[in-house]
Order: C-alpha cells, then structure tokens, then sequence
C-alpha cells in the first residue's frame, strides 16, 4: 500500500484479481464517489484529467476513490480474458467497498463513457444514493464499434486492399471465438457478445436530471463535447498530438476544467444534502 497525507493506493482482491484502486481523502467528507473510468484504451486520454477531477472533489469536501478494471493497467488480469460483465461486478464490488467505509455519508456512482453505463446498471440494481453520468453510450457496442474502425483505419494504411478485412469479417471472427487486435488489445469473443447485450436502462438515456422511480434517488446525465477533449477522446485532439499532422487545431492537453468540475460537484453536494435531510425525516 502506497501512501501520503491525502491519496493512498492499494490493491483489492475481487474476484480472483487484485484491483489497483486509488482512494482521494479529505478531512471531513460529506459525501463519497466512486469513480468509474472509460473504456481502457480511452484511459490514455482521459487519465489526466480524470485525476484532476478525483482530487478538485476531495479538495471540495468530497472523497474520491478510483480504480482500473480488472485486466486493465494496474490491476491484475488478462484483457482478453475480460468482458463488460466482470467489469460491472468490478463496478459492484467497489461499491460496496467504498460503502463499508463512507461511515454512513452517502455514496454516488460516477462513470465516464463506459464507466457510465457500468455505473447506471450498478445503480438501477441498487448500490449507491445518487448517479451522476458523463456521456454514457446508449450501447456498449457503440463503443466496441468505434474501436473497430479504428483497426479498419489501420488496416488502410498497412494492407493493400486485397488483403483487408471488413468490419463484417472481423465481427464475425469473434462471433465464431476468434480474437481480435485493436489499438493494442486482444478482444475476445465474450468481449463482443457482452457488448451486444449491454445498453443503458431507458430511465436514464435522456442528457438532464431526475429521480430513480422506486427509490427517489437523484441522478444526473451529462453529455461531454469535443470541446472538452481530453476529458474525451475527439479528433482535435488525436491531430494535435499527431507529429505527422500537416494542421496543428488548438487543442489543449492541459486544459483547465474548474469551470465544469465546479457544476457537478455542486450537483454531488446538493444530492448529498438532500439525502441527509430525507434520513433525517425518515
């Protein structure tokens, strides 16, 4: 376990992996989130600014905790061995470990992109006291197809055409329990088949805010632009990192978030103390 004053970075043994998580403290937290990255191959882009925002919430009287999936970049595990079902039961079970140490404050599920949607069925199942939804795909197979015209963009630079596959050919390479290598992982076939059964509830597809039906609980769904690349992943930004780009667009790499943070943690102390009043009168 690695440690300062205020971040401490620790492994969890959850279903037979450990799962790198890093918690964000503060001294007095009136609320805790979990928060729940992108796809992995999106972490490259969004981690930096993912970051800011765990610690812009602990420096706002909210704890942060955050972790990588199972198979992904600290934890353990085999990527390809990895679908969108372990990484919702990682999604479960870091709720329920954040849970067993909020202290009773309350607890809201975060996600970004992927983590979004793997946050949504966390909360429609019940963990949590608030959502709070940053682009969630309405589909996660959206998010497998836009990873697959990325292997088809550079199969357009590497094979003649002769030689290419189609978007069909390598669909139905994995449908059949084949493998596919795109941007540097091993997609398998559950990957893909778990992809095809996984959308979010239609509760929560609209961009706004609401109350979960049977609970009350709030939630909140919030759509990113390219503008706020590199928060996400846009085509600006994929150029201004290209040393081969002919034009450089502004896209800066460090942008200064504070402006969006402030509004959703505002959002997250507001849920919070509605949820200590409703406790209160209960």
């Amino acid at each position: 376990m690695a440690k300062n004053e205020l971040e401490t970075a620790r492994y969890l043994d959850l279903g037979g992996e450990r799962v790198y998580t890093i918690s964000y403290a503060c001294e007095t937290p009136m609320a805790w989130a979990l928060l729940c990255g992108p796809f992995p191959s999106d972490r490259l882009y969004s981690l930096a600014a993912w970051v800011k925002w765990a610690r812009f919430l602990a420096c706002h009287d909210i704890a942060a905790v955050r972790f990588d999936y199972s198979g992904t970049s600290e934890s353990t595990g085999r990527f390809s061995e990895m679908d969108f079902g372990r990484w919702l039961r990682d999604v479960e079970a870091m709720s329920d470990w954040v849970s067993s140490r909020s202290g009773g404050r309350p607890l809201v599920l975060h996600g970004l992109g992927m983590g979004a949607l793997l946050a949504q069925k966390a909360f429609s199942a019940g963990r949590g006291d608030g959502l709070l939804m940053w682009s969630p795909p309405l589909h996660a197979l959206d998010i497998l197809k836009q990873g697959l015209m990325i292997r088809l963009s550079m199969d357009m630079l590497l094979y003649r055409l002769a030689d290419r596959k189609s978007a069909k050919d390598y669909i139905e390479e994995m449908r059949s329990g084949g493998t596919v290598q795109i941007d540097g992982y091993t997609w398998s076939s559950t990957l893909w088949s778990t992809g095809e059964q996984l959308s979010l509830d239609q509760a929560f597809a609209s961009p706004g805010e609401g109350k979960e039906e049977k609970s009350g609980r709030p939630w909140r769904h919030v759509v990113l632009d390219d503008g706020m690349s590199p928060l996400v992943k846009s085509q600006s930004m994929l150029r201004a990192m290209n040393p081969r780009a002919a034009v450089v667009p502004s896209a800066p790499l460090n942008r200064d978030f504070c402006g969006f943070f402030e509004p959703n943690a505002e959002w997250i102390r507001k849920s919070a103390k509605d949820h200590e009043t409703a406790r209160r009168h209960a």
